[in-house]
């Protein structure tokens, strides 16, 4: 059975950097670093974050991403799916690899959607056991990280817990430091439909 529940917490740092060595101490394997250029969609009627934000079963979030890992570039159109009513640490998730983001971006526009909120962050991804640890400077906000686990339907309570021990017990965050939604989540309620994004 495919493992296509991804389970995350996320949490607020002060210093990504001092994040990062914590990780190096407990035994997390650095991966790469990244950048990031995220574009969110959403219908055309939307005009406010309660329009697009996602809480109800079936709600959705329409990502297009450029990722430059070295001289590597990667483009991809993500989607996360609400499973659980006001469940946001754990969604259905789909993504596809795709080779012009402009193009996408104009298919996207011209037909059902519109760009309403865009990011850049550069991401330090590591490893720890099962999990994936991804230590982000979010450009004009701060330091954040996300802690997540791929697993398949019905493991998502364990794998919650499994994350917040290592977060909590592991590497010292508070309950105050982890979000009860996302990071993106804090930054669009701040910059939806407020930001020209052009392609």
């Amino acid at each position: 059975m495919e493992k296509n529940i991804e389970v995350e917490l996320r949490a607020l740092v002060n210093d990504p950097k001092e994040f990062q060595e914590k990780l190096k101490e407990k035994g997390a394997e650095y991966k790469n670093s990244s950048y990031l250029k995220d574009v969110y969609f959403c219908e055309k009627k939307a005009t406010s974050v309660a329009d697009v934000e996602m809480d109800k079963v079936g709600s959705y979030s329409l990502r297009l991403r450029i990722a430059q890992k070295g001289e590597a570039e990667v483009i991809s159109l993500n989607t996360k799916t609400i499973t659980n009513e006001g469940d946001h640490n754990a969604w259905e998730e789909h993504e596809i690899k795709i080779d012009n983001f402009r193009e996408a971006a104009l298919i996207l526009a011209t037909t059902k959607f519109k760009p309403f909120f865009e990011l850049e962050k550069h991401r330090h991804t590591y490893e720890f056991g099962d999990m994936e640890i991804l230590v982000e400077e979010i450009t004009d906000f701060g330091g954040a990280i996300e802690a997540e686990i791929m697993c398949m339907s019905g493991e998502e309570e364990a794998s919650k817990t499994k994350i917040k021990n290592l977060l909590i017990n592991d590497l010292g965050l508070s309950e105050d430091e982890i979000v009860p939604k996302s990071v993106t989540n804090i930054i669009m309620k701040q910059r939806a439909f407020n930001q020209e994004i052009t392609f």
